[in-house]
C-alpha cells in the first residue's frame, strides 16, 4: 500500500486543513500618504465547498462578468472604457445581490484575487 506524505499523516492533521485551511502571508498594514492599506491573509481556504443557493449563482455571474470585462479592457482606444462601464454595472450588481457581511468580506478578498475567485472565497469563509 502506498504510503502518504507527512502533511496527509494523521486524520486529524487533515480535518484540521478542512476546517482552518491554510495561512501563507498573514494580514498586512502599509502605511501610505493617503492612509493605511490593509491587505487580508492569504493562502488556501477552508476545503469545504460553500452552498450555492440562487441568490449566491447570480453573485457568481456577476463577478464571472467583471473578470472577462478585465479581458474586454485589451482591446484598443475602447476597450478599457467599455471595461470599466461592464465592471461598474456588474459591481452595483454584486452589492445588491450579497448582504452587507458578505458584500464586505468580497471586497477584502478583491484586493488580492479576480473578482470570480474573491467571490468563491467570500462564500467559503461565510458559511
Amino acid at each position: 500500500m502506498p504510503k502518504l506524505p507527512k502533511f496527509m499523516e494523521g486524520e486529524s492533521k487533515l480535518a484540521k486543513l478542512m476546517d482552518e485551511g491554510i495561512e501563507f502571508l498573514p494580514e498586512v498594514e502599509i502605511p501610505s500618504p493617503f492612509g493605511t492599506v490593509r491587505l487580508p491573509k492569504y493562502g488556501l481556504p477552508p476545503l469545504k465547498p460553500p452552498k450555492i443557493d440562487e441568490r449566491r449563482r447570480k453573485a457568481l455571474g456577476h463577478a464571472a462578468g467583471i473578470t472577462a470585462a478585465q479581458v474586454v479592457g485589451l482591446i484598443p482606444w475602447v476597450g478599457d472604457a467599455a471595461a470599466d462601464v461592464i465592471e461598474d454595472l456588474h459591481g452595483k450588481e454584486i452589492k445588491r445581490i450579497l448582504t452587507p457581511e458578505e458584500y464586505e468580506r468580497y471586497l477584502i478578498e478583491d484586493k488580492v484575487a479576480p473578482s470570480l475567485v474573491a467571490m468563491v472565497r467570500t462564500f467559503i469563509y461565510e458559511r
